[in-house]
């Protein structure tokens, strides 16, 4: 790389004509004694410094050494910072810009070159990138030097923190009025966007925030802001349990709770996550999914709550909902609430009255026992818990949140609530409680309601029949009087309790 550019330079100046006053500057140059004629071109612009190309001979002279300035260290520390500067200079004197296009062909030669260099030691030799750059910027006069030039280096070397400083130092700098005036306008609509692109996410939602008020009167930096939060949104929804794409969408309403485009994208955005799990789980054949092939189902279900969370009474939501709830038979529909009450009810009782014999570590038979009724109390506890269940993919007695049954228990009516009727003042609680979780057995392909009562009974009859497990006595618990039954998707819930009510005061007659 380096023989062809110094081939092509050599090619393009012994190509040119030179002015006759230059001529013995030239012919030092292509005698390669670099040195003489680098002395040469000072002792000229001395004595008359308005002979601007003699800069540009200096130039290509310190161009020539900085293809293998190993042998010219006595001359110049860095031969490739001292061509850029005297072109540098050149540039800001001649002011037609004469000399700079009348060389361009060379000039292109060197700018390749020093981009090449600047490029290979970003990263080694951060300060020398940043002043070959800052040099072409001049040269050229391109406007790279946007405010931005010097954060991009940062940023692309891993020295976050030093990149986001000099992002901030630019808008905390800026004046709102001028801005739009201003020779950082462009790197004002970019300075977000450079940080969104570089994963620099907390440091960007700190940037807008700190930021979006000051400049929200410009269109344009206003817009940069938001692209650069759409940026985030759309890159964090590649992570893999969402969170960082839960996070993003809510901080991005929260900062922008009025703006219609950033809602429409972020909810867009949302639907197609929903829609890509559920069209993936559709595509498998009903009769060869595997647990695998559940995760999509369930996948979709837990992107559609967190899409809940972010967009609260969304109604686009709200029907995704009850058309996978259809579909897939997720939860008993509406017109068959009653009837899965029903047989819930019977399954349990069934064995309840005719006695078992339950294997624990060892056999042991049970009685028959009384029948318990349905409460709707429990019905609620039990369905969110296999909601919870389905959506973490846990079969845990334990919630999420470290709460065993008894602690959501105690959060009802059924820790200790007071009520008066016709006989006098009644305690309420609930004294016993029996807890199963079961899992694997799902009402999705079931079309009616023998099939959905076939299943039900499947599940119990699972939970009085496991060996080695304590289900079966939890189901056959004597004294229990309530239950309730719930399930999402193919997680089930069985939740029994004794309520007594406890007479207080009897009433004076």
């Amino acid at each position: 790389m380096k023989k062809f550019l110094a081939t092509c330079l050599v090619c393009l100046i012994g190509l040119h004509c030179f002015p006759q006053k230059m001529s013995k500057l030239y012919a030092t140059y292509n005698k390669q004694d670099y040195a003489k004629c680098i002395q040469q071109c000072n002792a000229a612009l001395k004595k008359k410094p308005e002979m601007l190309e003699a800069y540009y001979v200096k130039a290509i002279a310190y161009f020539e050494m900085a293809q293998s300035p190993s042998n010219y260290k006595e001359i110049s520390k860095n031969p490739l910072l001292d061509c850029l500067s005297n072109l540098s200079i050149l540039s800001s004197k001649d002011e037609d810009r004469e000399i700079l296009d009348e060389h361009n062909d060379t000039l292109l030669i060197i700018k390749q070159f020093a981009e090449a260099r600047a490029q290979k030691i970003k990263t080694a030799n951060t300060s020398e990138a940043q002043a070959i750059n800052q040099r072409l910027s001049s040269i050229f006069r391109t406007k790279k030097a946007d405010g931005l030039e010097y954060a991009r280096l940062d940023a692309e070397a891993g020295r976050y923190d030093k990149c986001y400083a000099k992002v901030e130092k630019l808008y905390a700098r800026s004046s709102a009025e001028s801005a739009g005036g201003s020779e950082n306008y462009t790197a004002l609509t970019q300075g977000a966007i450079l940080l969104a692109e570089n994963w620099m996410f907390s440091d960007l939602f700190t940037l807008i925030r700190n930021y979006k008020v000051k400049f929200a009167g410009n269109y344009g930096i206003s817009e940069g802001f938001k692209k650069a939060l759409l940026i985030s949104v759309d890159t964090a929804r590649t992570d893999d349990d969402k969170t960082l794409f839960y996070d993003f969408s809510k901080k991005g309403l929260e900062l922008y709770p009025e703006d219609k485009g950033i809602y429409s994208h972020i909810e867009k955005r949302w639907i197609e996550l929903i829609n890509s799990q559920a069209s993936a789980y559709r595509a498998t054949a009903s009769h060869e999914r595997t647990w695998k092939d559940s995760v999509l189902l369930r996948n979709a279900y837990r992107y559609l709550a967190l899409a809940q969370e972010v967009f609260p009474n969304n109604r686009k939501f709200q029907d995704i909902e009850v058309r996978l709830n259809r579909e897939f038979h997720t939860i008993p529909l509406d017109y068959e609430k009653d009837l899965f009450r029903k047989y819930a009810l019977e399954a349990v009782n069934t064995w309840r009255t005719k006695g078992c014999e339950c294997d624990t570590s060892e056999i042991v038979y049970v009685a028959p026992v009384p029948t318990i009724e349905w409460d709707t109390t429990l019905e609620r506890l039990a369905n969110e818990h296999a909601k919870e269940m389905f959506f973490e993919n846990h079969s845990e007695d334990v919630n999420i949140n470290g709460e065993t049954p008894w602690d959501r228990i105690n959060k009802t009516q059924y820790k200790g609530v007071t009520y008066e009727n016709e006989n006098g003042l009644n305690f309420v609680q609930a004294m016993k409680m029996a807890f199963c979780v079961g899992y694997g057995q799902s009402f999705n392909g079931v079309s009616d309601t023998e099939e959905m009562k076939a299943v039900i009974d499947t599940v119990v009859t699972h939970w009085i029949t496991e060996k080695r497990s304590q289900n079966c006595m939890k189901v056959m618990t004597p004294d229990v009087t309530h239950m309730a039954l719930g399930m999402y998707g193919d997680k089930w819930v069985f939740w029994a309790i004794t309520k007594y009510d406890i007479l207080l005061r009897q009433k004076k007659k």
